[in-house]
C-alpha cells in the first residue's frame, strides 16, 4: 500500500507520494463550466481562465481549511498525482494535514473529497502535530514543542507533549492579511489600485519588521482611481509597517492566546526552549526577531519553514507502528 501525504493549503498544494520529492502547486484550478471537470491546475490555471473566456472560471480550491469546492479539490488532486505518475489513490493510505482553525464538518468533507478518489484509508492530522515532527522533535515526548505555521490565509499555533495538542490557538490572519492591507494603504495614500503580486514585492521587498523606521520608500505602478490609466506613485516604508501593525498585533495575540492555555509546565518549557515560526510566512524578513523581542522567548527559523508539515506527516507515519493518532 502506497502512502501519500498532503498539506492542502490556501496559497500551494504539497503532496509527496512515498518517499518520492515533495511536489508544490499553487492552490487553484481552471474548471470548466460546461463539462464541470477540472482543465488546469496551479500557475497555468489564471492563463487557462484568460484563453477560455467564460467557459472558466479559476477557482481557488481551498478557504481556510475548508474546501472551497468540492468538486474541485477532487480534480484538483487528480491532476496534481497525475503529474507525479500517479493514476489512481486506488490501494493508497492518504494522510493529510487538517488545520485546527477548520471545523469537524470541514475537515470532513475534505475527507470526504479524497475517500472520493478510492483512497482507503484516509487519516486527518492536527498541523501542529505535523508540524512538531517536521522539524526533527519528539512528538511523544513530554517536553512541550511550541509550533507557529504562518500561512497564506491562517495562523495556526499549538504546543504539542505527549503526542497531544496540549494548546492551541488559530486566527483567519495570514500572509495574504498583509498583502491586503498594503493594498488598502497604496489606494488611501497614492490613489492607485495594485495588483496582489505588487502589493507582494512591497511586502517582501521593502518590509523589514526589524527596521521600522529607515525612511526608505520606493516607486510602485498601479491604476489610478481618477481614470484607471496606469500610474507610478512614491511609498514609504513607515507608511507600510503602520498599515500592516494590526495584522502584525494578531498574529503575536494568537501566539499569545496558545501559550495562556497551556499548563504551567508546558508554559516553562516554551520559555526555556522558544517557539519555531514555520509556513511560508515564516520567509518575510525581520519577522521571526520581531516576535521574538515582542513575546520575550527565542523565536527559531528552519531551513524551508514551508515544507515542516508535509515532512512530518511522513514523520509520523513512519515513526506511529502502534497507530496512537488513528
Amino acid at each position: 500500500m502506497a502512502l501519500i501525504t498532503l498539506d492542502i493549503g490556501a496559497a500551494f498544494t504539497r503532496i509527496q507520494v512515498a518517499s518520492e520529492p515533495i511536489l508544490t502547486v499553487a492552490s487553484e484550478a481552471a474548471y470548466d463550466l460546461d463539462h464541470k471537470s477540472v482543465k488546469v491546475i496551479g500557475a497555468k490555471a489564471p492563463e487557462e481562465v484568460l484563453r477560455s473566456g467564460s467557459k472558466t472560471k479559476l477557482v481557488k480550491i481551498m478557504r481556510q481549511g475548508a474546501p472551497a469546492d468540492p468538486e474541485a479539490v477532487s480534480g484538483f488532486l487528480k491532476q496534481a498525482l497525475r503529474s507525479v505518475g500517479v493514476r489512481s489513490f486506488a490501494r493508497s493510505e492518504v494522510l493529510f494535514a487538517a488545520t485546527t482553525h477548520a471545523s469537524q464538518l470541514d475537515t470532513a468533507s475534505l475527507k470526504r473529497c479524497i475517500e472520493g478518489l478510492n483512497a482507503k484509508p484516509v487519516i486527518p492530522l492536527e498541523t501542529p502535530i505535523a508540524a512538531t515532527a517536521g522539524i526533527d522533535e519528539d512528538v511523544l515526548g513530554e517536553v512541550g514543542t511550541m509550533t507557529v505555521v504562518l500561512g497564506e490565509s491562517l495562523i495556526e499555533a499549538g504546543i504539542v507533549s505527549f503526542g497531544k495538542l496540549a494548546a492551541r490557538a488559530t486566527s483567519a490572519t495570514g500572509v495574504s492579511s498583509f498583502r491586503n492591507a498594503i493594498r488598502e494603504s497604496v489606494k488611501t495614500t497614492c490613489d492607485l489600485v495594485i495588483s496582489d503580486e505588487v502589493a507582494n514585492d512591497i511586502l517582501t521587498q521593502l518590509i523589514d519588521f526589524q527596521r521600522t523606521h529607515s525612511g526608505a520608500q520606493a516607486k510602485i505602478w498601479g491604476r489610478s482611481l481618477a481614470n484607471g490609466e496606469s500610474e507610478s506613485g512614491v511609498i514609504a516604508e513607515d507608511t507600510i509597517y503602520a498599515a500592516i501593525l494590526p495584522s502584525l498585533d494578531l498574529v503575536t495575540q494568537t501566539v499569545i492566546n496558545c501559550i495562556a492555555q497551556a499548563p504551567n509546565q508546558l508554559v516553562t518549557d516554551v520559555a526555556d526552549r522558544g517557539v519555531w515560526l514555520l509556513g511560508g510566512g515564516a520567509h518575510l524578513s525581520g519577522l521571526a526577531g520581531e516576535l521574538e523581542r515582542r513575546l520575550g522567548v527565542e523565536v527559531h527559523a528552519i531551513p524551508d519553514p514551508e515544507l515542516a508539515v508535509i515532512r512530518g506527516l511522513s514523520v509520523i507515519h513512519a515513526s506511529n507502528p502502534s497507530k496512537i493518532y488513528w
